[in-house]
């Protein structure tokens, strides 16, 4: 998988959304149409968020989405594109460089495994900023892909996720089967 990465979320002029089923529940998947770099060059479609409705509910999330990318003209299509059993080619993280540190340090976390947000902080190169790197970790934009699931406290159990616990849980026994 071509990861992406971007601090300047204005640059993302076109998004494309659907409510997708999964295994797990419905995701919002939205996937960046157009990115100009600073050279002007376009590049091709990208998955640039994802994220369960069910917890949150359909508004919520696809506020969140709009949050994240301001400048973005949203458009709904009809793709059913179910990203956890056909994963993307390319994706695009959009963040601050704090952010964008931690989630490139997520993706670097196995199937099946887990780490601690402090194991996380060091892995990001921030040892010292454990609350901050949580923090990021629940801002994660493209859920399941970037596997923020396989963060737990290290006092033991599965934690929080931003689209509830059973799903949190429900992922990490499908990933180590």
């Amino acid at each position: 998988m071509e990861v992406r990465y971007t601090t300047d979320r204005n640059s993302i002029r076109q998004v494309e959304y659907d409510f997708v089923q999964s295994a797990f529940g419905e995701i919002l998947s939205a996937w960046c149409c157009e990115q100009m770099d600073r050279s002007g060059v376009d590049r091709e479609r990208q998955l640039c968020f994802a994220t369960f409705t069910p917890y949150l509910g359909r508004e919520a999330v696809l506020a969140e989405l709009r949050a994240l990318f301001p400048s973005a003209t949203m458009t709904k299509i009809d793709s059913k594109e179910d990203i956890i059993t056909t994963p993307p080619q390319r994706i695009l993280l959009a963040g601050t460089q704090f952010r964008i540190d931690v989630w490139r340090a997520l993706l670097t976390i196995e199937r099946g495994k887990t780490t601690t947000y402090s194991a996380l902080a060091t892995i990001a190169g921030h040892p010292t900023a454990v609350r901050a790197v949580a923090t990021s970790v629940g801002r994660n934009p493209i859920s399941v892909i970037v596997p923020c699931h396989r963060i737990v406290p290290a006092s033991g159990g599965v934690g929080n996720y931003h689209s509830g616990a059973e799903i949190k849980r429900r992922l990490l026994e499908w990933e180590a089967r």
